[in-house]
């Protein structure tokens, strides 16, 4: 049955769903022209109804070997986007072998049939395409108590589509004689939605504060060495001004024990002001050495074992290395 789309649904709540793959290949087969008008086309598929929204459906030309094919999508999908009451939704694509494959976009145009129609954003949904993997979200929208049509030329019509729909619009050439757009009319809207100044979201704020210009004017501030060397060079100059000079401050190294020379602890008995006493290698050989001297005294006065007295010899010999050393240094 073929049907405009409008007569038994007057006065109805209308979504229209667009696949725009699909829309785009059979108008260049059936009418070799692509520039239609899509608010036009809206308000004729809704005819007399309401039309809440339409969306179109698309994937993102992207090609290495053809960069102007994705430039061109840009100028087309920003036109689309000053299209009062359409949304656009984009899927992915897959290279495969030589060909493009669309991904992601059959999933979205089901979901959304399905999750307006349980949402009951409206009573007629309109989907233009004739592909049969839309059969089993068609029969789950019209479960729901709504209206489903489907608008699609002969030749690209399935049966499973047209089996399932309420309602059949079936495309020919003359549907769309007063729905093309001129080639001045569709690069005028181009430029128009070009034109448009891009507002950042920080500059949209609310209390109206352009914060990316104020960001833009910190960010040419000098790098901060040469901030830093105008602000040593005016100290300099204040101290200078006082008579101070400005000298670079020596290199001070902390001088621990084992930095300092053994001779230098052991030069005197007397503690110097500026340092403590630290029990170390130097204060361990200095006690070892007194140790030491007592012995060798107290074996010099006293007779020794073989009945011989001790002399300047015996006294040498029992001496340590250490002793020696300490008595050499001092």
């Amino acid at each position: 049955m073929q049907n405009q789309g409008h007569g038994n649904g007057a006065g109805r709540r209308v979504m229209i769903f667009i696949d725009g793959s699909n829309l785009y290949h059979v108008l260049k087969q059936n009418t070799d022209k692509q520039n239609l008008d899509y608010k036009k086309f809206s308000e004729k598929l809704s005819g007399d109804r309401e039309l809440i929204r339409t969306y179109y459906y698309n994937i993102r030309q992207e090609s290495p070997d053809n960069p102007s094919l994705a430039e061109s999508q840009d100028r087309f999908l920003n036109a689309l986007y000053e299209t009062d009451y359409l949304e656009v939704k984009l899927g992915i694509w897959k290279q495969r072998g030589n060909t493009m494959v669309e991904k992601g976009v059959d999933v979205m145009i089901a979901a959304d049939l399905i999750a307006h129609a349980y949402e009951d954003h409206y009573d007629t949904a309109i989907l233009v395409s004739g592909d049969a993997d839309f059969y089993p979200a068609l029969q789950v929208v019209k479960d729901t108590g709504k209206q489903v049509e489907v608008a699609a030329f002969d030749s690209n019509l399935s049966s499973e589509a047209a089996r399932f729909s309420d309602v059949l619009i079936k495309f020919e050439r003359s549907y769309f004689d007063d729905l093309w757009m001129s080639s001045s009319q569709k690069n005028s809207n181009m430029r128009a939605a070009e034109k448009r100044r891009s507002v950042t979201d920080e500059a949209a704020s609310p209390n109206g504060e352009d914060k990316g210009a104020s960001r833009g004017q910190t960010n040419n501030r000098r790098p901060f060495t040469e901030r830093y060397a105008d602000r040593r060079n005016a100290y300099n100059a204040a101290s200078s001004r006082n008579g101070h000079t400005t000298t670079k401050a020596p290199n001070r190294v902390r001088r621990t024990e084992t930095r300092r020379s053994l001779s230098s602890v052991l030069d005197s008995n007397a503690k110097p002001a500026s340092r403590t006493e630290r029990r170390g290698l130097a204060t361990a050989s200095r006690q070892r050495g007194s140790q030491i001297d007592k012995r060798s005294k107290s074996a010099s006065d006293s007779p020794s074992t073989n009945g011989r007295t001790s002399g300047p010899r015996s006294k040498d010999r029992r001496k340590s290395w250490i002793s020696r050393m300490l008595n050499s240094r001092s």
